[in-house]
């Protein structure tokens, strides 16, 4: 098998005319993380959208009709948009672009087994897996577990590996395996088929992507999941490369084979790229889509959804029935032991009446990331008390789940909680509980630096967003009846200002 021995990395922040290379014998786009089918517009900028993918590839094809365009997973949940339509346009914008070979991510499985299936039964490109099998230990939906095309005589072998099936509903029913015995396994066959050049397509972290490398030197590069949501980053080990493009696909990465060289390059997604108008269209058509459900009606609340915002401000210094619903729905989606949210995250009451989407997201308007942790008992004490201790000047206090605490506003601070139990029982100092919390906390919101002590279960890039798991919730119910009991007491409570 010939080896490519050098890299030259090449950024273009948009379209110049000089894509071609000389004698190049393969072109390979990349791009992931399709929680989206519009641009992404927030405080990183705007970012993304399948017509803009579209122009991007058309034109590289311009120079070399046979690009290879693969994906790297997730066009299932993740975001509000698709737990409204669980991918589905997402597989129509892709049979159009169109891509060749796309590999899973955890978010792919969100919706259950069925629905996975039926995206990939409506796929037009070739769905791969090197790793994740049904309960008879077969490859899932008998997918291959690598494929190979061959661009100008040179023949190019992926594998696809998907990891952390842990965070998603199919845990019992599809299973991951190893990850590195099953790339090693992929990787002899096509060894055996005499390829040129191996890549593997991962949803996996930074570490097991290059462990993957050490450990098996014939996978010539790696494409994988996101690291950061505006970033393409590009590494190595030994000189080959690890490639993560933007989350919502922000970025597409490009991957050049000319003579014993790889190059790579980046495509930013941004307002600078023209959406081809066929896809655009398309856009538009499920966006508008979207606003009208949004305003349908999903569940009927039988009392209002009362956080006390712009009166008493409640759900900042006392339990109220919103936090308690929120953080429920956090808990069950992990069944974990108790879950938590900052008071100040909640940012509406709902009357009672009609519950629609767009009445969730006006309570939880933020787009957090509910993340799995595993803590000991001595940082959750700590991190009561963190919420509690600024209580006129924040919203820090932690609405909660699985659990109740008493505080005393009369007492020292670091001192005013007391009487924590989780699930009935007393708290124990040394004893380690799961806990879902939102990542804005987990990564040092509102002053907390307790999580740093914890372990992370499920990382943000694996977690789906408050509102999905809040309107699934809301779903289930169908009558929503939310309640005040008694998890968080206070003592000696001045006028809250």
């Amino acid at each position: 098998m010939k080896k490519i021995f050098s890299i030259i990395i090449i950024t273009f922040l948009f379209f110049c005319n000089s894509f071609a290379l000389n004698d190049t014998k393969a072109t390979i786009l990349y791009f992931n993380d399709a929680h989206e089918i519009s641009p992404v517009k927030d405080k990183l900028g705007e970012r993304g959208g399948v017509a803009r993918i579209k122009t991007v590839v058309d034109k590289v094809k311009e120079t070399n009709p046979e690009t290879i365009v693969l994906f790297g997973g997730d066009l299932g949940g993740g975001s509000l948009f698709g737990a409204v339509f669980h991918g589905f346009p997402i597989v129509e914008a892709f049979n159009k672009i169109p891509i060749d070979i796309a590999n899973f991510g955890q978010h792919d499985f969100d919706f259950g087994e069925k629905v996975t299936r039926e995206l990939v039964e409506k796929s037009e490109f070739q769905w791969i897996t090197s790793n994740l099998v049904d309960t008879a230990n077969n490859s899932f939906m008998n997918l291959p577990k690598y494929k190979i095309i061959n661009s100008n005589n040179l023949k190019i072998g992926f594998i696809g590996l998907t990891d952390a099936m842990n965070t998603t509903i199919v845990r019992n029913t599809v299973i991951q395996n190893d990850l590195f015995k099953s790339a090693e396994h992929s990787v002899e066959k096509l060894k055996k088929k005499n390829v040129d050049f191996i890549i593997a397509i991962t949803q996996t972290g930074q570490k097991n992507n290059e462990k993957l490398l050490e450990n098996i030197p014939d996978i010539d590069a790696i494409f994988s999941e996101e690291i950061y949501e505006n970033r393409t980053n590009v590494f190595y080990v030994d000189n080959r490369p690890i490639i993560t493009t933007c989350g919502n696909l922000g970025s597409i990465a490009r991957l050049d084979i000319y003579n014993d060289n790889i190059y790579v390059r980046n495509y930013s997604i941004d307002a600078k790229i023209q959406s081809e108008p066929k896809l655009l269209k398309l856009q538009n058509h499920y966006q508008n889509k979207l606003e009208n459900k949004l305003s349908k009606p999903i569940a009927i609340l039988r009392k209002k959804f009362d956080a006390g915002i712009n009166g008493d401000f409640k759900g900042r210094w006392r339990e109220t029935n919103i936090g308690n619903f929120l953080t429920d729905s956090y808990r069950k989606h992990y069944k974990s032991d108790i879950a938590i949210l900052n008071g100040g995250g909640i940012r509406a009451n709902i009357e009672s009446g009609e519950f629609t989407t767009k009445d969730a997201l006006s309570i939880i308007p933020f787009g957090n990331r509910i993340c799995l942790v595993e803590i000991s008992g001595r940082y959750i004490l700590e991190a009561l008390e963190h919420g509690v201790s600024s209580i006129k000047n924040s919203g820090s206090l932690l609405q909660i789940s699985g659990a109740s605490y008493e505080y005393d506003w009369n007492k020292t601070t670091g001192n005013m909680v007391s009487n924590v139990k989780i699930q009935g029982l007393q708290l124990e100092m040394n004893k380690i509980y799961s806990l879902a919390l939102p990542d804005y906390l987990l990564f040092g919101g509102d002053g907390y630096n307790i999580f740093d002590h914890c372990k992370i279960i499920v990382q943000p890039e694996s977690a789906p967003k408050d509102i999905e798991i809040f309107r699934r919730y809301c779903q289930e119910m169908k009558i929503l009846n939310p309640k005040i009991e008694n998890r968080i007491t206070v003592i000696n409570k001045n006028k809250y200002k």
